[in-house]
């Protein structure tokens, strides 16, 4: 058996779910994990060693001006004023396929920092791109 499989995952094999929920209208998804890390330096001018520190975990979602209508409407059952106040999971399933496995990861504790509605002249669609933080990645 390879180590490598040469099938990629293509959009259509990636599933959303958005609060329990599966999320149609999603039209791009960037996600990511850092650790803050530097060089430490002491004797001569070369580094001995890299430190590292605290991570953190930022991403954003494009969806379509339906989904942001349906998670304002969820945040406002909820108790809050809009999608600002909603905390909620994203867990983004990248389907089987050939000799791939199943992979799930899992954005907990998800947060949108901002939001903007835009149109332009001709638009078909309303498309917003929300940014998020998140408390962990959980990959399986």
């Amino acid at each position: 058996m390879d180590f490598f499989d040469s099938a990629e995952c293509e959009w259509a094999d990636m599933s959303v779910f958005f609060a329990g929920a599966q999320l149609t209208k999603v039209r791009g998804l960037k996600y990511k994990s850092s650790k803050s890390k530097e060089l430490l330096y002491a004797q001569g001018d070369a580094p001995i060693s890299i430190q590292s520190g605290n991570r953190s975990y930022e991403g954003e979602i494009k969806v379509l001006k339906g989904a942001i209508d349906d998670m304002n409407t969820a945040a406002v059952t909820a108790g809050g004023k809009d999608i600002l106040d909603l905390e909620f999971d994203i867990v983004v399933v990248y389907a089987a396929k050939g000799t791939r496995a199943l992979q799930t990861d899992v954005l907990v504790r998800c947060q949108v920092k901002d939001f903007q509605k835009g149109w332009d002249q001709g638009a078909k669609m309303m498309e917003v791109t929300l940014p998020i933080l998140f408390l962990d990645h959980k990959a399986s």
